[in-house]
């Protein structure tokens, strides 16, 4: 497990990314709290991929340019 204040977390941000890539657990203390810094899944980008298009329907709708379903026909 890797400690660093947020002006060393600054300072030598490559080696505390990498040890996060490698799995090792980061975290960094700051006046604004406490964070564990870990890399980006697979599984986090598709989630964020996924947000992006229910936004998109949801503009879409806004503008009038689409029809969202009804929740009765979406619930099975």
């Amino acid at each position: 497990m890797e400690i660093a204040k947020a002006s060393e977390f600054r300072s030598h941000l490559g080696k505390f990314l990498t040890a996060a890539r490698s799995g090792s657990t980061v975290l960094l203390t700051s006046r604004f709290g406490n964070f564990r810094i870990v890399p980006v899944t697979d599984e986090d980008d598709a989630l964020e991929r996924d947000l992006r298009e229910s936004l998109a329907e949801v503009r879409a709708h806004m503008e009038g340019a689409a029809q969202l379903p009804r929740a009765k026909d979406v619930v099975f």
